[in-house]
């Protein structure tokens, strides 16, 4: 079965960052790429309304027929509170299961203490999708050390949404594959190297010289 995830990252532009020169909107679109990403990935259907209001959003993803809906924002308050925040519709609802499926993973990478899952009902965008929705207000960016946690983390905070939304569902959440390269020496005459890439492929037949231009 495949599912299907609504993504609606923030617009607000004007919330300016408290480091960086940046906003809400551009760091909550950068958010929700590297979420789509690894939704994708992990073989997860995904839609975004970008370019549509709050409400073209909702209607969006309701005709759809998004199984989970994902508003994703980062906050705000008095210049020195922090901590993830995640507001659902009612305790014990699906909304409420997917917002502690992204918190169990969240929360931990994120660098305030004050974490909490919070019933919301009365966000436009939580009351009126038909899909079970998991609001997150992914740390606060008016605090200046957190806002420049924020801008340097966005491919973290998306991997980490993407791997709650996949334990809520029940689905392998897949890293990205990495490769491990090992290096056995540099030498600045080939013959040098060309000797050391014999004795190394005995045990590794793939082994192969590369080169670098240094100054």
């Amino acid at each position: 079965m495949s599912y299907k995830v609504y993504l609606s990252p923030s617009n607000q532009s004007n919330n300016k960052y408290a480091a960086g020169n940046t906003n809400e909107k551009e760091q909550c679109t950068a958010i929700a790429d590297a979420a789509q990403r690894a939704l994708e990935r992990c073989g997860i259907d995904v839609l975004r309304g970008d370019r549509f209001s709050m409400e073209g959003r909702v209607s969006h993803s309701n005709a759809w027929g998004a199984d989970l809906y994902v508003p994703i924002h980062t906050n705000a308050f008095n210049g020195t509170v922090s901590g993830t925040r995640l507001f659902y519709y009612n305790a014990g609802g699906e909304g409420w299961k997917a917002c502690n499926a992204i918190m169990n993973r969240l929360a931990p990478i994120t660098p305030g203490d004050s974490d909490n899952v919070t019933p919301y009902p009365d966000l436009y965008e939580i009351r009126f999708p038909t899909a079970p929705a998991a609001y997150c207000e992914c740390e606060f960016h008016d605090v200046p050390n957190v806002a420049t946690w924020i801008i340097h983390h966005t491919e973290d905070i998306g991997e980490m949404i993407a791997a709650g939304i996949c334990d809520y569902f029940g689905v392998e959440y897949k890293t990205e594959g990495v490769l491990y390269c090992v290096q056995v020496g540099a030498f600045a005459e080939r013959a040098n190297a060309e000797k050391r890439l014999r004795a190394v492929k005995l045990d590794y037949p793939d082994a192969f010289i590369w080169t670098k231009e240094v100054n």
